[in-house]
Parts: structure tokens; sequence; C-alpha cells
């Protein structure tokens, strides 16, 4: 699986405030980040040399920022990011919400550009239409693009044209996440899922992924399988329809750590003791779900690289031009020695260097060392 903080080796004045502003709006703005002696690509260092410096500039830039969504827990912690770069860099940005809809992200898109900014943050609602709108609207305007949240245009990473793209969850992350909990079955064992929004590619990896883990795990069957759309409510209802029509669910998995809090409420309705009748795999690794794991309640929650409130942690240089990366899955309160490598991706003159990132919970106590 791919996560790549990629800035464009070519950046201008406005491209590396973007790049600098991308860590905030990843939602690493305060976070404890620890950080040794490496040798970073010159594409990096212009970035992190242009933070040191940094000056307000006399202009305030005006961005927009092309969003997929604003109103779950994930999409207002990442607003709050870029509020906190906005104040640090001195810029104003306008937002422009897709609600997931690659149809509505068209028309926004299309009112931003004939708005005409300084500079645009664009995260797709899908990675095709997404790439279409990139190509079509936002590279004519020669103004910098910065890519969120999911790869476009078929490339693994950083698209050509942009000034910068931080990438997060992708196929390689839900095959790990379902591969684990499918794992865990002893015997024979029922499986509930909860995912996000239908149609959207998030909701499509973790539907291959699903069909992945059941195939390799004859053993583990899924009798329910539905959308929550992010949604703590939704899964709720989901999870205690699922328990009523098929009682002997002892596995439930969601992609979203949100979603999590409603499948344990509908567990507990149920008459169910979530740790012990119901294994509950999550994703994200937030401070609620590394909780849930220390209590016992959740079997594992998964932590999604530069997510809003993870934290990032340089280790070492690699081959003398990177970042190592160790990423925590978090069980009955202790952090795993599992290790799941993913990569990082500088891209410089035409060139991309390889390089790891290490990915920790939101824990400062459950560094995975």
């Amino acid at each position: 699986m791919s996560h790549p903080l990629t800035i464009a080796a070519s950046c201008g004045g406005i491209a590396r405030a973007f790049a600098v502003a991308l860590v905030f709006v990843a939602g690493l703005a305060g976070s404890n980040i620890k950080a040794s002696a490496v040798e970073m690509s010159p594409a990096a260092k212009a970035v992190v040399d242009y933070d040191k410096a940094f000056t307000t500039p006399t202009k305030k830039y005006r961005i927009a920022y092309l969003t997929e969504c604003v109103d779950n827990p994930y999409c207002l912690a990442r607003l709050e990011g870029l509020k906190a770069a906005a104040k640090k860099y001195g810029f104003d940005f306008k937002i422009f919400d897709a609600n997931f809809s690659p149809a509505t992200q068209a028309k926004v898109v299309e009112n931003a550009v004939t708005e005409g900014f300084e500079g645009y943050l664009f995260g797709p609602a899908a990675a095709q239409p997404g790439c279409g709108l990139y190509n079509r609207l936002l590279k004519p305007t020669g103004k910098p693009v910065v890519s969120i949240d999911i790869a476009m245009c078929g490339d693994p990473d950083y698209t050509p044209g942009l000034a910068a793209t931080l990438t997060m969850q992708g196929p390689y992350h839900f095959d790990n996440m379902l591969d684990n909990a499918f794992a865990s079955c002893k015997g024979n064992c029922e499986v509930a899922a909860v995912g996000g929004f239908v149609g959207s590619d998030l909701f499509t990896y973790w539907e291959n992924a699903i069909k992945k883990a059941a195939a390799k795990y004859p053993n583990v069957k899924v009798v329910v399988d539905e959308p929550a759309n992010f949604d703590p409510r939704i899964a709720l209802k989901k999870i205690q329809d699922a328990l009523l029509a098929h009682p002997h669910i002892n596995i439930v998995i969601s992609s979203w750590d949100d979603m999590s809090r409603g499948v344990e409420q509908a567990v507990v309705a149920a008459g169910k003791v979530p740790g012990k009748d119901v294994s509950i795999f999550s994703g994200g690794a937030t401070k609620v779900g590394v909780e849930k794991v220390k209590s016992g309640k959740w079997a594992s929650t998964m932590a999604l690289p530069a997510l809003p409130g993870s934290l990032l942690r340089r280790r070492r240089a690699d081959d003398g031009a990177g970042w190592q990366a160790d990423q925590c899955l978090h069980r009955r309160g202790t952090a795993s020695g599992d290790r799941q490598f993913h990569r990082y991706w500088f891209h410089q003159q035409g060139q991309r260097r390889q390089v790891q990132a290490g990915i920790l919970s939101a824990m400062n106590t459950h560094a995975c060392g």
C-alpha cells in the first residue's frame, strides 16, 4: 500500500507553503513528532527550509478547499488542521464540499475555478472522476494544486503536475486490516461488516478486501455487509438488525472508529459482551479507539497513516534518504509487535526515491519500539 507524502521539486513559494500546510491539514498539528537526523531529498528539504524561514507574506493568498466531506469526525478534524495552517501561514480558504458525490464535486470545482484562487487543495470524491477534474479544470489554471486522501489518474501515489500529494488508506491497508480480523477466528465464525459510502473508492477498497479475506479464510462467513456512511448512528442500526437476523455473529468489522462506537452499542443492546461474545475490529487508531482496545472491548484498531490524531515519527535514515515505517496494531491493550511496512515517495526531478516513514498510534505510551 502506498501512503506518499510527495512534494514536487519545482515548488514555488505558495506551493511550498501549501506543502508544509499539508501536515496540518492531515491533522498532525500539535502532535508530538520526534525526529532523528536524516538526510532528506532536495524536494523535501525545500519544504522544511521554507517552513523554518517562513515569514507571513504581505499578500494574503486565497485557497479553494475542494473537499470530499466536512461533516464526519475525520473530515472535521482535517478541517481543524486546515484552520491551524491558515492561521500559521496567513492565508484564507473557502470550502467547496462535494459530500462524497463526484457529480457534486464536478460542479463545485467548476465554480471554484470560475471564482479564481491562488491555489487548490483537492480531495477527490473518487479517483477517476477526480483525475478528469484535475486535468480538465484545475491543472490549466497554472496554480498550485495539492491532492489529499486518495491517489488518482491510475497513479499509485503522486500524479505529475501536482505541487504535492498526501494519500492515506488504500487497498493494501484494508487488505491487511481484514486479514488480521479473519485470521483471529478459531473454528467457524460469522462476520458482520459496516463500511463507508457506497460508490466511493474507499468503499470499493473495503469491499474488495472483505472478498479477499473471505476467500482466504473459508471458516469465516460474512453474513451481513452494509454501508454505514461513517456514521455511528447508522452503524448502530445496521448491527442491531444484523444481530437480530444472525444471533451467532461473533466478529464485527468496521472501517472507522466512530462507526465502531455504534457497533459496540448494538452489541451491548443485544445482551452480548464486546470483547468476549463479539470481537470488534476497527480502523483509525483514534484516541477513543485505542482506549477501547486497552479496555478489552475492541479487538483492534488499525492506524491510518497521517490520519487526524495519529503520530508520525521519523526514526532513521534508510539508504541515506528516508524514513523507516512501522505501523502498530493495538490488540487487547498492547502494541503489537507486528509491523506493516508502507512506502512514502518524494517526487524529485522525474525520479522517485523510495523512503519509509514510521507510523505510530495516537497514544504516545504505545510507541511500537
